[in-house]
C-alpha cells in the first residue's frame, strides 16, 4: 500500500513539474473570493463561540457572599 501511494505521489509530482505544465493564466479573483468567504465564516464562528462561552459563564452560580467580620465585644 505504501509503495502504491509513493508511486502515485511521484507520478503526480512528475506531471506537475513537467516543462509542458505551466501557468494557465487563471484569474486569481475566484481564489480571493473563496478566502474572503472563509474569513467571514471564521469571524462568525469566533464571534458565536465567544458569545456562547460568555453566556455559559454568566449562567454559572455566583460565589456566596463572604461572611461579615465579627465585631469586637465592648
Amino acid at each position: 500500500m505504501f509503495l502504491r501511494l509513493q508511486v502515485a505521489a511521484l507520478t503526480r509530482w512528475r506531471e506537475l513539474t513537467h516543462p509542458n505544465e505551466f501557468d494557465r493564466g487563471d484569474s486569481p479573483v475566484p481564489t480571493v473570493i473563496m478566502w474572503i468567504g472563509i474569513a467571514v465564516v471564521a469571524v462568525g464562528l469566533i464571534t458565536w463561540v465567544g458569545l456562547y462561552v460568555t453566556g455559559y459563564a454568566n449562567k454559572a452560580p455566583q460565589a456566596p457572599a463572604s461572611p461579615a467580620a465579627p465585631t469586637a465585644a465592648p
